[in-house]
């Protein structure tokens, strides 16, 4: 078996949050876009 590739870390403090779910995901892509998928999910919005 390979050795599992790290993954960019989220920003701030979503990235021990992220960690939590990381067993969860069986590749590279998924770990990363569910970070990303949080950093847009709970980012500050500009509302007019």
């Amino acid at each position: 078996m390979t050795a599992r590739r790290s993954c960019p870390p989220a920003p701030g403090p979503l990235e021990d949050y992220a960690l939590q779910f990381d067993s969860l995901f069986h590749s590279l892509a998924q770990r990363y876009n569910f970070r990303t998928y949080l950093a847009g999910l709970l980012a500050p919005r500009d509302r007019a």
